[in-house]
């Protein structure tokens, strides 16, 4: 019967993807995410595709070219502009051109509009100094450069900021309890710590405990956040390259086991169970989950012992995996 041929067909199917390829790439989906290196240097990818990054400096491993880059000031550790390769359409925004006898400018390059801001202190002129107020996809960030806690901070309370970008050196730019004060003015959803030590070192664990905003997130040189609108205060995460699924954990089970899996992208995922006839058996994930690392539990007590099939299905890829319910 057609039935029966179509049944047996995708059980060869599966048994063939678990034997000779375990993960079928079609495409991805991008987000918005921001990548933090260390000291003030940040990587934005926007989820056109665009690359935008801020205050390079030490760091010299980049895989992606330069859509837009942005200098704050020409400090050596914030211009190193060397490190960063750039597209032949690229644009480079400078205090300079953003700050001009004290009047501020707004630069828009395709989907991303750049808003000077004031920035500055004893060890930065007023006039050779910014701020940048990002944004892109409905997102609103605020690099803060090199700055002190300055009246003009609450002029950003109105801007409604997702992110705000905060230095706390102690030396150079703000103390961290200088910067807590910097953060409940500027009233941005997520207050990040950056320049919490002076060149040539990039980060202090130190000063960030003494950084007590409500809002504070942390994001620890060469981690990389998802970056979005959402208002409870995100933690930290380290976004997967690409999608897995890892074995689950024991095998042989009896008659539970977890079943790890990581999605580079939002996606909405499928995670079933098959026996050996291709008959489902258990349908464990069918949702929309973000990008990230995530788990379920796969209880098999009203199952015989035998092998089983995990697959999971996206609109972009497919994964199977062969486990042992032993009882």
């Amino acid at each position: 019967m057609a039935v029966r041929k179509s049944h047996y067909f995708f059980v060869s199917l599966l048994i063939l993807g678990f034997l000779l390829s375990p993960t079928i790439k079609t495409s991805a989906q991008r987000l918005d995410s921001l990548k933090y290196f260390g000291h003030s240097f940040v990587e934005i990818k926007t989820a056109d595709g665009k690359n935008m990054y801020i205050d390079p400096f030490t760091v010299n491993e980049f895989t992606d070219s330069a859509d837009v880059v942005l200098i704050t000031h020409e400090h050596s550790d914030h211009n190193e502009l060397f490190r960063v390769k750039q597209k032949s359409t690229c644009t480079v925004i400078r205090s300079a051109t953003t700050n001009v006898n004290s009047v501020y400018k707004t630069v828009s390059v395709g989907n991303i509009t750049v808003k000077a801001v004031p920035a500055y202190n004893s060890y930065h002129a007023k006039n050779a100094c910014v701020g940048y107020i990002v944004e892109f996809d409905g997102i609103k960030l605020y690099h803060a450069g090199d700055t002190g806690d300055l009246v003009e901070m609450a002029d950003l309370a109105k801007e409604n900021l997702d992110y705000a970008l905060i230095p706390m050196d102690g030396i150079y730019t703000m103390t961290p309890e200088q910067a807590t004060h910097s953060a409940s003015v500027i009233k941005a959803k997520h207050d990040i710590p950056i320049h919490t030590m002076p060149p040539p070192d990039t980060y202090s664990n130190s000063i960030v405990a003494r950084f007590t905003s409500p809002n504070k997130l942390v994001i620890k040189p060469g981690n990389t956040i998802v970056l979005n609108t959402i208002t409870s205060v995100q933690q930290e995460i380290s976004i997967p390259s690409t999608i897995q699924l890892f074995q689950n954990y024991p095998n042989p089970f009896n008659p539970t086991t977890m079943i790890s899996y990581s999605i580079p992208t939002s996606a909405f995922v499928n995670i079933k169970i098959y026996d050996i006839l291709g008959c489902a058996v258990k349908t464990l994930v069918n949702k929309q989950q973000e990008a990230g690392y995530h788990k379920v539990e796969f209880n098999g007590s009203n199952l015989s012992s035998g092998i089983y099939f995990i697959n999971l299905n996206t609109s972009d890829y497919i994964i199977t995996k062969k486990i042992m319910l032993q009882k």
